[in-house]
């Protein structure tokens, strides 16, 4: 049983009207250009390539192709033997061992694990969609149960 989530794919409808735009506009430039007889500057084929760049990125990142994907990964990563985070590209990973967790605290965005040597190990869910943060609560959970332990929910603000 395990749980992964590519944090880089991310689809929006936004992003990829967005795009469609940009390239409506581009589209609207040269006809007015062209109806009017004015000739096109250096500034309009700057202009046109660089908001045609633009447009075709938020749709690829709109439909699901990241762009970041060329400089690495961003992922969550839960199995029976370990809890993986790599929050962004230019992040570090985040990892920790079942066998290493005494204790674990929950409060929304945010889980504190307890090693036995009695050291802390947060783990940060701020910048990922609530939804996820559920599903991965509910992951935590149900191996926590099968590895005997529970999450506890984290009731006073101590600075962690």
């Amino acid at each position: 049983m395990k749980f992964e989530k590519n944090l880089l794919v991310q689809k929006s409808v936004a992003k990829t009207i967005i795009g469609a735009l940009a390239l409506v506009l581009i589209v609207l430039w040269i006809g007015i250009k062209t109806y009017i007889d004015e000739a096109f500057e250096i500034f309009d084929w700057l202009y046109f390539t660089g908001l045609f760049l633009i447009g075709i990125l938020f749709i690829l990142e709109g439909r699901g192709i990241p762009f970041a994907k060329i400089f690495g990964t961003a992922f969550i990563h839960i199995d029976e033997e370990r809890i993986s985070m790599k929050r962004g590209v230019f992040h570090e990973e985040q990892s920790i061992l079942w066998e290493e967790i005494k204790q674990i605290e929950y409060k929304p965005n945010y889980f504190l694990f307890t090693k036995h040597d009695g050291s802390l190990f947060p783990f940060k869910l701020r910048h990922l969609a609530f939804r996820f943060n559920r599903e991965i609560l509910d992951f935590i959970k149900v191996i926590g149960k099968e590895k005997g332990l529970d999450v506890e929910r984290m009731n006073d603000f101590r600075d962690k």
